[in-house]
């Protein structure tokens, strides 16, 4: 009898503690068998007064064995003892009597009995007749009985409704058993494409697990079939690895190919698991599909979603722009794709086709991105690039969409688009002028400035980018060129974001720099500037000439106007202190002092200066600026100085200083081994000027009280000048005695750079003995005396010099200069005479 009830065997379909509760099952007090218009889950057949039998999840699918009906036989035992399934087997057969073997599926036979107070499930297939439907079948539960003819007696029938279908409707869910878990699914989008050949339907499905375990759903297939039972096979990529967490929703999204013809009927889409031990396909579930139409090719300036590995993607077709060649025209095209889904994609491997008016195709292609993804809400352009004959038209062209072929899939149709030609030379402007790009950007010239360095200059553009949209949107990525007297200048380009953001806000601002080095001798008459898009691996793309323009006025600015820096993230202002001629011996210094305060809402890095000074006669030298290092808090003040060597021909009579913000550019050029590596040069962008004249002094205190200096004040007091003597009567030079203050302003944060000053003795007689010391004002350096800060501090300067008496002839008076001191120059700050072997105050 055991083999009896396995001959009629089983396929894989394993009871799920999900599905079915350890709890009795209440039995319905309702007919059984004679409720022929129930649906087949609502009848049930009574085996014994505790157990009963139903039928549900019946489904057809053809396949290489006939067409097979799979269905889930559950058993519910609700004694108080295990049910004994050996007495027990079910018969498929038709109304009129036709009998079919259903046929256990192998992972099930192990279930001999079920346990007290649950249920279990069974799975059968059965191969029937082509023309067989749903509501032509009955299944009747037998059980043996050795008093009965033929040993079997039948304990009811289930019989399917003269309306039964085994299709869910279009867009509606069904619960459907895979392995030990429910997962609810239901197809949510389907539309078509189609080209010469063949039809393409996209088809994306939800997968929901609505159970309590993982559920690893790459085992699934997916079939469309017709109403005639003919099967196409659905590829699925996205199943691959796919594992569905509890609860966790997943659209999938599927393609089949399909006749043109077949496209038009009505169809169902079939989920199914592969039986290995039987070598057949279970169906699990079956969906209709709506009836759909190809889509017609989309409008140019119109954007249209399509579903790719799950996600909706917004794409749109630019206009192609043409350029003639010796072969005709070449063209370029903007592609753009926008996942709008919650979920990252790898970008898919697609292909373009154009297609001119009388179905003429043209590939086109465009740079992949190894490992690309298209993230959530950030848009992607491809662009694409191809090549036409003279005679080609490209109105009423399209451009196909197509999913690439892969080794398990010959590819698809995904999409037809229409484009518009427009010429590749680029609109132009005035400098005042803008344009817009991309739809959302408005792009607009500020400046063409002219910076200078050591032995070249720089052309800087300043450029700013505003977002028209509602919406935050990245950055975009522009450069550009420039053209001097008409011709396009060549160089290394660079681009520099001024604001420190890496989005831009609904209607607000980016502000950026484009700029390249042309020689000092360039006489310039007028200057353009090209907005380019970067394309890879390509030339870059124009798109709009601001042009014929002379080099943009610098603003002039009064010595105590500030200099106001207003990119995000580096708000700051720079107010000129003071400008003074430093002289030497054999060279001169211009020197000035700028404080810097942070206008930044929280601590940040304070912006770099760059600058140069210029005579009257056009001479230049940059202006190197001390480095800052470090944040700043909010209205925090950093003193910095700034200065250059000047050569004997620098008129100082009459010149300006000029300082924008620097911007590191690499030095140029490769250095011979042993040499060092080239020197950083400061490209100014957004310069103002001073005009400046003289060497600024500001008057020399006669008193050595409050002596300002770089941020600090210098008071000496009880200075005392004597010979120095050595073993009683043994001149080895003078001692110069006093006690000094030293404050710094607490107005700054930070000063920047060494500061030093030197003290100078002078004898006021004929021969003017001189002797100096310097010292570095309260930052240590190697190999030279400290001031600190203090008040009152002892300190005794010795100037050593055995010949010293043959060098003074008069003992009554002498001078003590203070000195600020940089490099090999000096200025002369504070002044005075005193007395001999006297303490002064």
């Amino acid at each position: 009898m055991n083999h009896r009830w396995l001959k009629y065997g089983v396929v894989t379909v394993t009871a799920s503690a999900i599905l079915f509760s350890s709890n009795p099952v209440i039995i319905p007090q309702t007919a059984q068998a004679a409720a022929v218009q129930k649906s087949i889950s609502s009848q049930y057949v009574r085996l014994n007064s505790t157990s009963v039998l139903s039928v549900r999840d019946a489904h057809f699918l053809m396949q290489e064995k006939g067409k097979v009906l799979a269905f889930n036989v559950y058993i519910t035992n609700n004694s108080s003892r295990p049910l004994n399934l050996i007495d027990y087997w079910i018969r498929v057969k038709t109304k009129n009597g036709k009998v079919f073997k259903a046929t256990l599926v192998e992972s099930d036979k192990e279930k001999t009995f079920v346990p007290a107070k649950t249920t279990e499930t069974l799975t059968y297939y059965a191969v029937v007749d082509s023309g067989t439907k749903l509501s032509d079948l009955q299944f009747q539960a037998i059980k043996w009985d050795f008093s009965a003819a033929n040993y079997e007696r039948s304990l009811g029938t289930i019989s399917a409704p003269s309306n039964a279908t085994d299709k869910v409707g279009a867009f509606k869910a069904k619960t459907m058993r895979f392995q030990n878990t429910k997962i609810r699914s239901a197809v949510k989008q389907a539309f078509i494409t189609e080209d010469k050949s063949s039809a393409y339907m996209t088809i994306n499905f939800l997968l929901e697990n609505s159970g309590l375990q993982a559920a690893n759903v790459s085992a699934l297939k997916f079939y469309v079939q017709t109403e005639s039972m003919s099967v196409y096979t659905v590829n699925a990529p996205d199943l691959e690895q796919m594992v569905i967490q509890p609860k966790e929703r997943k659209i999938v999204t599927l393609n089949v190919t399909l006749p043109k013809s077949v496209a038009r009927k009505p169809l169902s889409i079939v989920a199914a698991l592969n039986d290995e031990a039987s070598k057949v396909q279970l169906p699990l579930g079956v969906y209709a599909l709506p009836s759909v139409k190809p889509a017609a090719a989309l409008a140019y300036g119109k954007a249209r979603t399509v579903y790719m590995s799950g996600q909706p993607i917004r794409t749109s077709v630019g206009a192609a722009v043409l350029t003639e060649n010796d072969d005709g025209y070449g063209l370029a095209i903007d592609f753009k794709l926008k996942n709008i889904g919650s979920n990252s994609i790898d970008t898919p491997n697609l292909e373009f086709i154009l297609h001119t008016k009388g179905n003429v195709s043209y590939p086109l292609t465009y740079s992949k991105e190894e490992n690309g993804k298209l993230l959530p809400n950030i848009e992607k352009k491809l662009e694409l690039t191809g090549q036409i004959p003279d005679e080609a038209q490209l109105k009423d062209a399209t451009i196909e969409l197509r999913m690439g072929a892969t080794e398990k899939d010959k590819g698809y149709v995904i999409g037809n688009y229409k484009t518009v030609s427009q010429s590749s030379a680029p609109s132009e402007g005035s400098l005042s002028s803008s344009f817009v790009y991309d739809e959302k950007y408005e792009i607009k010239l500020n400046s063409i400035q002219r910076s200078p360095l050591q032995d070249s200059d720089m052309l800087v553009a300043d450029i700013t980018v505003t977002n028209k949209s509602n919406e935050s949107q990245k950055i975009p990525n522009l450069s550009g060129y420039f053209m001097v007297n008409g011709v396009k200048v060549d160089g290394d380009y660079k681009t520099i974001s001024l604001d420190d953001t890496i989005t831009i806000a609904p209607k607000a601002t980016f502000n950026y720099a484009v700029y390249t080095k042309i020689p000092y001798t360039t006489t310039i008459n007028s200057v353009s500037f090209v907005s380019t898009e970067p394309v890879q691996d390509k030339p870059a793309k124009d798109l709009y000439r601001f042009t014929g323009q002379k080099l943009s006025e610098v603003p002039a600015y009064g010595v105590t106007r500030a200099y106001e820096i207003t990119n995000i993230g580096k708000k700051a202002s720079a107010t000129l202190l003071r400008s003074v001629i430093f002289e030497g011996e054999k060279t001169r210094h211009f020197y000035s002092e700028f404080v810097l305060t942070n206008k930044e809402a929280r601590a940040a890095n304070i912006a770099q200066l760059g600058g140069y000074v210029q005579d009257a006669s056009g001479q230049v030298v940059p202006v190197q600026f001390s480095e800052t290092s470090g944040k700043l808090m909010p209205g925090g003040k950093i003193l910095i100085s700034a200065w250059a060597k000047l050569p004997s021909q620098f008129d100082i009579s009459n010149y300006k200083l000029f300082i924008g913000q620097g911007v590191e550019a690499a030095g140029t050029g490769t250095p011979q081994e042993g040499e060092p590596a080239p020197v950083a040069e400061r490209v100014i962008v957004k310069p103002v000027s001073y005009s400046l004249s003289g060497n600024g002094d500001t008057g020399i205190d006669t008193d050595l009280k409050n002596i300002a200096l770089a941020g600090h004040e210098l008071s000496l007091q009880k200075i005392r000048a004597q010979l120095r003597v050595i073993s009683g009567f043994t001149v080895e030079g003078i001692d110069l005695s006093t006690q000094y203050t030293l404050t710094q302003n607490e107005e700054y944060d930070v000063i920047a750079g060494e500061r030093k000053i030197m003290i100078e003795f002078v004898n006021q007689d004929s021969h003017q003995v001189t002797y100096s010391k310097t010292f570095t004002i309260d930052k240590e350096a190697e190999g030279q005396e400290m001031l600190k800060k203090g008040t009152n501090v002892p300190l005794t300067i010795t100037f050593a010099d055995p010949e010293v008496q043959s060098k003074i002839s008069d003992y009554k008076k002498y001078k003590l200069n203070v000195y600020e001191v940089f490099q090999d120059t000096k200025l002369l700050i504070a002044s005075r005479e005193l007395n001999w072997f006297a303490t002064e105050e």
